[in-house]
């Protein structure tokens, strides 16, 4: 029996290889030198260099190498003699991946060859130090095994988890002094968890590296407000890349992008980002920040979500620039802090954005969430505010050529009674400013008639009109409409302390605080001034010598003048009535005439009057009689009986007058009248029974 195993087993290596020179693919038993596999590139064989070849194996040398998994816990000692192994020219692949247990990393990892990789095994990695990537070092690649590091049993566990407990980052990548660019970072299928770490850990830095591509990790911290999962800073040119189906939890801030005025975290996309703060029984914890962008331009967010954070989304004074789309938000304090100086950031997203939760100092930034806008055109569009404060929206013309451009409202209506025909109705919006002027306008474009304009010098000053206009027959009307307010209307000074110049009431009483000014055509025709507490005034400022043709004084006269050599004259027209002229005393004797005139020319003076005075001018020419009152103002009658004196009444008492008596009768007696009290006593000088005339002249008291 053993004979016949010694013949097979040297068949087997001799005859038997030589007769069918090979007796597997890709092994050559043959003691010669072997060739590469057909349509295999790169190829080294390895073999104990016996007679015949025995123990032959290939691998392929990009080079891939593969690391000798140490009998030890500590996998960063065989992990970095690995990558010292590398061809410094090409670089290549240290793949540990058969090293399929948990380890230690004990030892910081320095890559300081361009196209170096590395291919983590499934397991747990303790590591205590970092992997860093060298200023300047392109294309590192380190591959976990399986997705965001978990397994078919646990999210956590079984996969690659680099479970680091070291204080500073668990992998940084690029120069923190900002002087070099690293191109190329490339790391996907696994997890890095921080519980166990520093309170200020980050679980990755990358400092001024571009093109970076994070794919499929789970980055888990310590549910503190300390840690950072993932660090991008670009000063003096940028930071950024693509990160597809990241997990980011328990982090006191899940992503910080910085930079200064030279540079910032820049142009990077994230595809389905789910991101979950540090938090306490599900609710936010006070001082945690979902992303916080600090210097950030151009970034994309599409899909994912950022949940239970202070603030979900903080953009500095260095935000700008980025776009949310589709990213939802749930149970943070504040979705989004946007500073000062952060502008043009556009959140799209089919939830909404709370009231309270959104505080924008910033510029131009858009907020677009389907809870407050409906874009369907069927319910129409409700615009809500964020804060409760005046919000003011900023529309720009123009682009930049110095031209004032426009930007109207055209509304297009059916045509009444024609249906599918369609008619312009109304144009509203300011135009161009072409000729140094823009208006504001609501144009009646159907009677073409601009019915509400405001016109604006496309520089400061001068006098721009505002203007209201009626179509056809109608009018101006204010305060016109049913249950239209009752105050009246007023006009105001304007400038910097306005005060009502002109006001109707609800009622209809005017008031106006100035002068009325009338026109013929341009030319100032007649002045009406009354805004004085002493006088009221017309005046014709427009006549040959102007004059105040009225002026009534408070508390005072009324003076009504004539010009030139014509006469002030009262119903002097044909259409004038025929009831003549009437002055009243006024007064508690307001009902009582004083002097009248009748349509026919006569006049009766009830009272005293006086022509001319004490000088002597002032004669009196009566064309006809003077008839003496029956009760007697300065005369009178009396009869005598029997004796020889009576009295004559006189309405008004005299001071020194002058009388003179006559008998009625036979004229044989003389008489003296002398006045006293109110009465002229006439003395004859025998005793008679004769009828006595009286009168007096002088000054009555």
């Amino acid at each position: 029996m053993r004979s016949l195993i010694r013949i097979a087993l040297f068949c087997l290596l001799f005859f038997c290889a030589a007769a069918f020179g090979q007796l597997a693919t890709g092994v050559n038993y043959n003691n010669t030198a072997p060739a590469p596999p057909n349509g295999q590139r790169n190829v080294i064989w390895q073999n104990d260099g016996g007679r015949p070849t025995v123990n032959a194996s290939a691998y392929v040398v990009y080079p891939t190498k593969q690391v000798q998994c140490p009998g030890g816990s500590d996998l960063s000692a065989a992990v970095n003699s690995c990558l010292a192994a590398l061809p410094t020219t090409t670089g290549g692949v240290c793949d540990a991946r058969a090293c399929m247990t948990n380890y230690s990393w004990n030892n910081t990892t320095t890559i300081t060859t361009s196209n170096s990789g590395i291919l983590l095994p499934c397991g747990t990695i303790t590591a205590t130090q970092s992997i860093l990537v060298s200023p300047g070092v392109r294309n590192t690649t380190v591959h976990g095994c399986a997705y965001q590091g978990g397994s078919p049993s646990s999210g956590t566990v079984g996969g690659t988890v680099w479970n680091y407990q070291g204080n500073g980052t668990a992998f940084l990548v690029g120069d923190t002094t900002y002087t070099t660019d690293t191109p190329g970072f490339y790391m996907t299928d696994m997890s890095i968890t921080t519980p166990s770490a520093g309170s200020s850990a980050y679980a990755m830095q990358f400092h001024r590296v571009q093109e970076i591509d994070l794919e499929r990790l789970y980055l888990i911290g310590d549910n503190s407000t300390g840690q950072t999962a993932i660090y991008l800073s670009g000063t003096g040119n940028y930071s950024g890349g693509s990160f597809v189906s990241l997990h980011i939890a328990s982090f006191g801030t899940g992503i910080t992008f910085n930079g200064d005025g030279t540079g910032g975290a820049n142009a990077s996309t994230f595809v389905r980002l789910h991101l979950n703060c540090s938090s306490s029984a599900g609710s936010p914890i006070s001082g945690t920040i979902g992303l916080n962008m600090i210097y950030a331009d151009g970034n994309t967010f599409s899909g994912g979500d950022i949940e239970a954070c202070d603030t979900m989304l903080s953009l500095g004074a260095g935000a700008v620039y980025n776009t949310f789309n589709g990213v939802r938000n749930e149970n943070s304090n504040n979705q989004v802090i946007a500073a000062s100086g952060s502008k043009y950031n556009l959140w799209l997203a089919g939830g909404t954005m709370f009231t309270g939760k959104l505080t924008d100092a910033g510029l131009h930034n858009s907020w677009v969430d389907t809870f407050h806008r409906a874009w369907n055109n069927l319910n129409g569009d409700l615009w809500r505010s964020q804060a409760d404060a005046t919000v003011t929206n900023h529309v720009y013309t123009g682009i930049g050529l110095g031209n004032v451009r426009g930007r109207q409202d055209e509304w297009q209506t059916d045509v009444p009674g024609t249906p599918n025909a369609f008619q312009n109705a109304w144009l509203w919006g300011p135009g161009d400013g072409t000729s140094g002027q823009q208006v504001w306008m609501l144009q009646d474009v159907i009677n073409n008639v601009i019915r509400f304009g405001v016109q604006q010098n496309t520089t400061a000053g001068g006098n721009n009109q505002t203007y209201l206009n009626a179509a056809g027959t109608g009018s101006v009307c204010i305060n016109c409409g049913t249950n239209s307010g009752t105050g009246g209307f007023s006009v105001a000074s304007g400038g910097s302390t306005p005060a009502t110049v002109f006001s109707v009431s609800g009622s209809g009483a005017v008031s106006a605080f100035g002068e009325l000014d009338f026109f013929s055509g341009t030319t100032e025709a007649w002045q009406f001034e009354c805004a004085s507490t002493s006088t009221c005034i017309i005046r014709n400022p427009n006549a040959t010598v102007p004059a105040d043709i009225l002026i009534a004084t408070t508390n005072g006269g009324t003076e009504i003048d004539s010009q030139g050599t014509a006469a002030v004259t009262i119903n002097n027209h044909s259409f004038a009535g025929t009831g003549g002229f009437i002055v009243y005393e006024g007064g508690s004797n307001a009902s009582v005439a004083a002097f009248t005139v009748s349509g026919g020319g006569s006049f009766s003076v009830p009272g005293n009057g006086q022509i001319g005075n004490a000088s002597g001018t002032g004669n009196l020419a009566i064309g006809n009689h003077i008839n003496q009152l029956g009760a007697g103002d300065f005369g009178g009658t009396c009869a005598m009986s029997s004796s020889t004196s009576c009295n004559v009444s006189l309405q008004h008492s005299f001071a020194t007058p002058i009388c003179f008596c006559e008998d009625q009768g036979s004229n044989t007696h003389h008489c003296a009248a002398a006045y006293a009290s109110g009465h002229i006593t006439v003395t004859a000088d025998t005793s008679n029974s004769d009828t006595w005339a009286a009168f007096c002249f002088g000054n009555p008291t």
